[in-house]
């Protein structure tokens, strides 16, 4: 029987109903269901995550821009039953399709990863993940010592999403019996040359995103000490012999006047270039660093010195040599006492 065309408008319409019906009720039993693979190992307790993290270079501490760059391997570790298979090897499967802490670190400014995203699982269920990670992360410096000063710098991965009831992160039991008691290590020969490394260490700690929310999350920290001689042999030591060329004037007869000024007048400058110079390696802070104090006591001992030029060379022109000479004598002696006590003051006891 041939249907009007009106009849079969109404059939397809019906049609078009009763399969999107379909696709939505199908739709809503799935939502409701999470599959096996992506479910929380071990809910509703919590699920134990094992973490080694092994420092493989420090290639840089840039303190004026408050940040390091780094070279790590992160291996993770949890166990996952419904990922158990009965395969005599590993079985790989792609990180995004299973469940993970995903994991992110807070303070990495930039962070590049080598390795694939892949997980590694074992027949138990053993989970394993691997990632080398190159980076900067930054770090809140207080350079109030500089360039005699020490810090400590994190790394701190957080597990997002994760609130510590729910996921727990634990030093991995292999680096722990390989010699790394927080489950962290660091390669002896580093990159890095003007700091000393010292006391790494490592262990749970937890990330506030907004007040009263907290997630999981582990850090790694070490402490470093800056190596000084490139300061003392670059800058401080020319910056003291700047200061004891501009004594030059107290030994020249006070007669002489202009050479005396002009002495004077060198070293300011010489003194004002070499602090363009080391500002440029140090952030703008709202307080001196004992660097900071040593030039600027430096360069107000050699406007004294200017002042003193210009005295004697005032009272030579009134007769007065006599005088002018009696104060050229004490400043030989006065000005190096006082530049040693407030070299001492300003670079070690500030």
């Amino acid at each position: 029987m041939q249907r009007s065309p009106v009849q079969a408008f109404i059939a397809v319409g019906i049609a078009i109903i009763l399969l999107f019906g379909m696709q939505a009720g199908h739709c809503k039993d799935g939502a409701a269901a999470i599959p096996a693979q992506m479910a929380r190992p071990g809910a509703p307790g919590p699920t134990q995550v094992s973490i080694g993290v092994w420092i493989a270079d420090l290639t840089s501490i840039d303190s004026a821009n408050q940040r390091f760059a780094a070279n790590l391997v992160l291996a993770l570790h949890w166990r996952d039953p419904s990922l158990a298979h009965a395969q005599p090897v590993p079985v790989r499967h792609n990180i995004a399709d299973i469940w993970h802490p995903n994991w992110l670190i807070t303070n990495a400014s930039t962070l590049q990863t080598s390795f694939p995203e892949v997980a590694e699982v074992s027949a138990d269920g053993l989970v394993t993940y691997r990632q080398r990670l190159i980076g900067t992360f930054s770090q809140k410096l207080d350079l109030r010592k500089f360039p005699f000063d020490s810090a400590s710098f994190r790394i701190h991965l957080v597990a997002v999403g994760q609130a510590p009831e729910a996921l727990q992160f634990v030093a991995h039991e292999a680096k722990v019996a390989g010699g790394a008691p927080s489950g962290a290590g660091i390669d002896p020969h580093l990159t890095l040359q003007d700091w000393k490394i010292s006391d790494l260490r490592s262990g749970p700690l937890q990330y506030q995103d907004v007040p009263g929310t907290h997630f999981a999350g582990y850090a790694v920290e070490f402490e470093a000490t800056r190596l000084v001689q490139h300061y003392v042999a670059k800058v401080i030591v020319p910056l003291m012999l700047i200061v004891i060329m501009s004594w030059a004037a107290f030994w020249l007869h006070p007669s002489l006047g202009g050479t005396q000024v002009s002495i004077a007048v060198t070293s300011m400058l010489t003194l004002i270039a070499y602090r363009s110079a080391v500002g440029a390696e140090t952030p703008k802070l709202p307080y001196l660093t004992n660097l900071d104090a040593f030039i600027l006591a430096s360069t107000v001992l050699v406007l004294l010195t200017l002042v003193e030029s210009v005295v004697t060379t005032t009272l030579v022109s009134r007769g007065q040599a006599a005088l002018a000479d009696r104060i050229d004598r004490f400043s030989r002696y006065a000005f190096p006492a006082a530049y040693l006590a407030v070299s001492v003051l300003t670079l070690f006891v500030r």
